[in-house]
């Protein structure tokens, strides 16, 4: 049986979102290599703006 979505803390002992890992854990695993690519991507293109200054 799953935790009660009442009972879940959003944050562990030492500070870490856990609602986070919980958001990630709940994509198949395409969906979590779209979001990450999506991230490098979006990295990616800041570095060349910046490398432009």
């Amino acid at each position: 049986m799953p935790p009660d979505p009442q009972s879940q803390t959003d944050y562990s002992e030492d500070g870490v979102d856990l609602t986070l890992i919980r958001w990630m854990l709940s994509l198949t695993p395409a969906e979590r290599l779209q979001f990450l690519q999506g991230q490098v991507n979006a990295i990616l293109a800041i570095r060349r703006l910046n490398a432009g200054q």
